[in-house]
């Protein structure tokens, strides 16, 4: 699947992987937060001893930076975006497929479906929109 990047973006992606020599795999600005997608393996590299890099990243930027590790498993991918201090409630994530159609369904404790959604459902589409971009994948569902 392509990934489009605008200027703004690709300069976003340069500032990290200068920084931290890690690759970054897709880059979202999200409001005022930055969500970098980084590849297998390379996220200590990318966050830095102690937060180093993360901490230069935002002071630079001058916005809030998120790492979130990819991975070809689009359900772990997707627990990746959770977080993992929202995994602890999180029942069960699973990939459903009908023909085409592809979704993600998320069992999760009640406390954690409101921090999932974020404010005005700005976190599920975050989750969605990364999904789409990187698996094709239509709709996830929060239970």
């Amino acid at each position: 699947m392509t990934i489009k990047l605008n200027t703004e973006t690709l300069r976003y992606i340069a500032a990290l992987e200068n920084e931290s020599k890690a690759v970054v795999k897709d880059c979202v600005v999200n409001g005022d937060t930055i969500v970098y997608v980084i590849e297998e393996g390379q996220i200590g590299a990318a966050i830095g001893k102690n937060g180093a890099n993360v901490k230069k990243i935002r002071t630079n930027l001058g916005k809030k930076v998120h790492l979130v590790e990819f991975s070809k498993d689009p359900v772990k991918f997707t627990s990746n975006l959770i977080g993992k201090t929202q995994n602890t409630m999180i029942k069960n994530i699973y990939l459903e497929k009908n023909g085409k159609n592809k979704k993600i369904i998320i069992e999760a404790d009640f406390k954690a479906r409101g921090t999932i959604l974020g404010k005005k459902g700005k976190n599920i589409q975050l989750i969605k929109d990364l999904l789409k971009r990187h698996y094709n994948i239509g709709d996830v569902i929060v239970k």
